[in-house]
Order: C-alpha cells, then sequence, then structure tokens
C-alpha cells in the first residue's frame, strides 16, 4: 500500500520528508552550536519548501480576510441603500410641503388683493368618478361657515359654486358643469352675457360657453372674461377665462362664444370658498 501511495503522491510525500527532516534538524540543532552537513544540506532543501507553506499559508488567510470584508461591505451596501431610500421619500414629502406652500401662499396673495371678500382656504379632497371636471369636494362645511351657493375661486380665476353642506364637508358644482351658469361680462367691450358648463364640451375640453351676447357684440378670440355680479352668487370682477370661439347665425338673436377657464380643473388641491361681499 505505501509503495503505491508514495508512487501516487510524490509531492505530498515530499514535502511531508522535508517537513519532518526540518523538525527533526531544529529539535537536535538547539543542542549543539555547529551543525551537520546532512542538517545544511535539509536546511538548503526545507527552506523554500517552507516558504512555499508560508505563502499558501498567507494567501489563503488573506483569502478568508477578503471573504470577510466583502460580506461585511455587502451588509454595508444594503444598509446605505435603504438610507438612500429612506432620504429620498424624505425629499419627495418635503418637495410636495413646498409646492404645497407655494400653493397656499398664491391663494394668500390672491386674498390679500381682495378687499372686499372674507374668505376661507379648503382642500379638494374628492371628485366625482362620473363628472371628473363638474363636481368637487371639499374638506370643510358648515362648521366652518361654509353655506350653499358661496362662491369657490382659485388664484387663477372662478371654480363654481357651492351646492350641498354637511358639517365638515362640502360639495362645488364647478362652471364647466352643465347644470352651472354664471353672469359675466366681456372685459374689453362690458358686454353681459351668460357663462354655462356645457357637457358635451366639458368631458373633451373643460371648455363653457358664453351665451346671450348681444348680437352686434365686438366679442373677438382672445377677449377676458369676467364675472360681472349681477347673479347676486359671484362677486364681480373675477376671471373667468379667455375666449377661443366666437359663433353666430342670422337665425338666433345673439352671439354665443366658447370659453376656456382660467381655472385647471385636473389639478385643484386647494381652493378659497367667498364667504360675504362688502360691496
Amino acid at each position: 500500500m505505501l509503495p503505491q501511495f508514495f508512487k501516487r503522491k510524490p509531492l505530498a510525500v515530499a514535502i511531508f520528508l522535508a517537513v519532518l527532516l526540518s523538525v527533526l534538524a531544529i529539535v537536535t540543532s538547539g543542542q549543539r552550536v555547529k551543525l551537520t552537513a546532512l542538517e545544511g544540506a535539509v536546511g538548503e532543501v526545507v527552506t523554500p519548501v517552507q516558504g512555499f507553506m508560508y505563502r499558501i499559508a498567507t494567501s489563503v488567510s488573506k483569502l478568508f480576510r477578503s471573504i470577510g470584508e466583502r460580506r461585511q461591505l455587502t451588509a454595508k451596501y444594503e444598509e446605505l441603500k435603504d438610507r438612500v431610500a429612506q432620504l429620498e421619500q424624505q425629499q419627495l414629502k418635503m418637495d410636495e410641503t413646498v409646492r404645497e406652500n407655494e400653493r397656499l401662499r398664491t391663494l394668500l396673495d390672491f386674498k390679500e388683493d381682495r378687499d372686499l371678500f372674507t374668505v376661507t382656504g379648503v382642500r379638494i379632497t374628492g371628485k366625482d368618478p362620473g363628472n371628473w371636471f363638474n363636481t368637487l369636494t371639499a374638506d370643510k362645511g358648515s362648521k366652518d361657515g361654509i353655506t350653499v351657493n358661496m362662491a369657490v375661486v382659485t388664484d387663477k380665476g372662478l371654480i363654481g359654486r357651492v351646492t350641498d353642506v354637511g358639517s365638515h364637508w362640502s360639495k362645488v358644482r364647478t362652471i364647466v358643469d352643465g347644470q352651472s351658469s354664471v353672469s359675466a361680462l366681456i372685459e374689453r367691450t362690458r358686454d353681459n352675457g351668460m357663462v354655462k358648463g356645457n357637457n358635451t364640451l366639458t368631458f373633451e375640453d373643460g371648455l363653457c360657453q358664453m351665451i346671450n351676447l348681444p348680437l352686434d357684440s365686438d366679442v373677438v378670440i382672445g377677449d377676458r372674461i369676467i364675472t360681472s355680479g349681477l347673479d347676486g352668487i359671484f362677486p364681480k370682477g373675477i376671471n373667468i377665462g379667455e375666449v377661443m370661439e366666437v359663433s353666430s347665425e342670422k337665425r338666433e338673436t345673439y352671439k354665443t362664444a366658447i370659453v376656456k377657464p382660467d381655472a385647471d380643473f385636473l389639478r385643484i388641491e386647494e381652493v378659497l370658498v367667498i364667504r360675504r361681499v362688502n360691496e
């Protein structure tokens, strides 16, 4: 068995013998000052082997240390990645807060410019799924002094009026709703008319119609439309929108204008409810 082992594993046998001779040489040399020729020869053979074995042991040690460091780095990376995700979420919240503050400051500027108004700021909490532009839900109601038929505006212009009120909520019918009507006038010509919602236009474009304009009205595309105050609901002078198209037929007794509202009904988040008008 042993001869076969020596033939199959010559390198292992050589290393074993070298190490054994090295140990014997070290043990015996400690008792003598001068080494024998055999010990010197053994040293010449064993020393490179020892160096080789040392380098292998060092490499293995470095490998295990590297594996341990890599695991630590991986764990640290995952920790940092989670932290970055948390910071990104915090940044998003901060950005949204900044945008909300900007919108509220704009509404406050609108409020300060309208000395005739006493207003209440409310948040829009819902929209009618079947009439996305037409009906809004606000987060304040009768407990906050909100009543039916109060006008609702943003810094851009008219939104609509309050139609239903609960203790802590209210419903707003926008000016693009088919049942809405607002007394209005053309700012340039001072011609009076009525701005009504139009369901056939609302769903696609969010537009209104200004009807009952005199046939001799000089209304043109680009004219500004504002509230006239004649209906007793909407204070005079609130921006409604801009004329996009003018139509008149010979058999009709009035002109009609298509009006694009200034307010963006898709992106409404905060509004002002006008509580009292001092005229």
